[in-house]
């Protein structure tokens, strides 16, 4: 199940989302914020996209401070390769 919902435009590159992933068998939403990379040139160098998690949801109820770093940052790449892929 993928679900991906778009709440805010900021300066066309920094979006806030929320991500539905699967995690060990368990469904969480995935809350933060996408920036989407760019393409360089000779005088501007490229930089790839990323996402910055800030909320992690699981029943509704936010768990990130449960979480390792590991983990987090796990949720954050399946969340950019799933953004990524639309």
């Amino acid at each position: 199940m993928i679900y991906i919902k778009k709440i805010l435009t900021l300066n066309n590159k920094t979006m806030k989302k929320e991500v539905t992933v699967e995690y060990d068998d368990i469904v969480l939403v995935v809350v933060g914020e996408f920036n989407k990379g760019q393409n360089g040139s000779y005088e501007y160098p490229s930089f790839s996209s990323y996402f910055d998690c800030y909320q992690v949801l699981c029943g509704g109820q936010d768990i990130i401070d449960i979480l390792g770093q590991d983990v987090i940052e796990n949720l954050e790449e399946q969340a950019n390769d799933i953004i990524e892929d639309l």
